[in-house]
């Protein structure tokens, strides 16, 4: 037998369960079911904004944690969810009863849900629930060092153009100076992606406390005579290997944005590679990122410089919304 809570906050012991079942998904499934948004929310928490849908099974041990999903909501968007079950509980319905509770719960313009990894099993739950691909995120990697079967690419010297040597300097992100400015540049980079683009002060303070953040790896392009910043090449490294690696850390292109008003001058390849070769010189092996598969331009930049799909994140939804 289970049941199904729905809360908009976790205490401490429901938190744990949750990261825990998070972790044994990745073990068995090789893949993350949660994203890194939603272990924030978890963690954090964001009332007002964030369900929780937490599955309890009952067990001869008691009531376990089966299962959980969680929904965050943005303005003018469709919820934005994602679930996971936990191995030792699948093919007893629990994923689809999860799922049917996020979307009695959604709002008024209903409900995303992201599938990480694009596994048969999530495709066989939407198939039940009469979902339809909506959106495709790409993960793409690039060797930084040669392996058995290539050496590492070139990583080309960054050379911008004379108006952004004239105007701008590269440097790095000044931890309690750079926020504001920082989220205005991010919100009019990434207007159309709500997920990217709506990020608030306390989300950005939320990774600065990560372990794994690190200003020396976070490179913000600025006019000087007034502290705006026209672009930035945020990278990260995971110290657990992503998937990549038996746990020798690599790094990732966690987030490069560009204003609009600098769009189309080299600004983005310019920080990609900086950033690039700051995660090389570190002695990394890999470095991975996440693009839409819709954006071209991004992955021909991307495919330019030597990156190759590797796997591929879902959006599901319904189409009658």
């Amino acid at each position: 037998m289970s049941h199904i809570l729905t809360t908009d906050a976790l205490d401490a012991e429901q938190v744990e369960a949750v990261l825990a079942l998070a972790r044994t998904v990745r073990e068995t499934d090789g893949v993350d079911a949660l994203s890194e948004q939603t272990l924030l929310r978890v963690r954090h928490g964001a009332l007002g904004r964030s369900r929780f849908h937490l599955a309890h099974v009952s067990t001869d041990r008691g009531q376990v944690l089966g299962g959980f999903a969680f929904a965050e909501a943005a303005p003018g968007e469709p919820d934005s969810a994602e679930l996971a079950v936990a191995p030792a509980f699948r093919r007893r319905g629990l994923g689809r009863r999860l799922l049917d509770d996020l979307f009695a719960s959604a709002g008024a313009r209903g409900l995303r849900v992201w599938a990480h990894g694009d596994l048969a099993a999530a495709r066989a739950l939407a198939a039940s629930a009469g979902l339809e691909r909506m959106r495709g995120l790409w993960k793409m990697r690039l060797p930084l060092r040669a392996t058995e079967r290539a050496a590492a690419p070139e990583l080309p010297e960054p050379r911008p153009a004379p108006k952004i040597t004239e105007i701008l300097e590269i440097r790095t992100f000044r931890v309690g100076a750079d926020e504001r400015e920082w989220l205005r540049t991010n919100a009019r980079a990434f207007a159309d992606h709500p997920e990217q683009g709506g990020i608030t002060l306390e989300d950005l303070r939320q990774r600065e406390r990560e372990e794994w953040f690190d200003p020396e790896g976070f490179f913000v392009a600025v006019d000087p005579r007034d502290g705006r910043i026209a672009g930035y090449h945020w990278t990260k490294t995971h110290a657990d290997g992503a998937g990549l690696t038996d746990g020798e850390p690599v790094g990732e292109v966690y987030v490069v944005g560009v204003d609009p008003a600098w769009q189309g001058s080299g600004l983005g390849r310019v920080l990609t590679l900086v950033g690039l070769r700051h995660l090389r010189d570190r002695g990394l092996p890999w470095v991975l990122l996440y693009v839409d598969e819709e954006n071209r331009p991004a992955v021909r930049l991307y495919r330019s410089l030597g990156f190759e799909l590797w796997e591929s994140d879902v959006m599901y939804g319904r189409t009658d919304r």
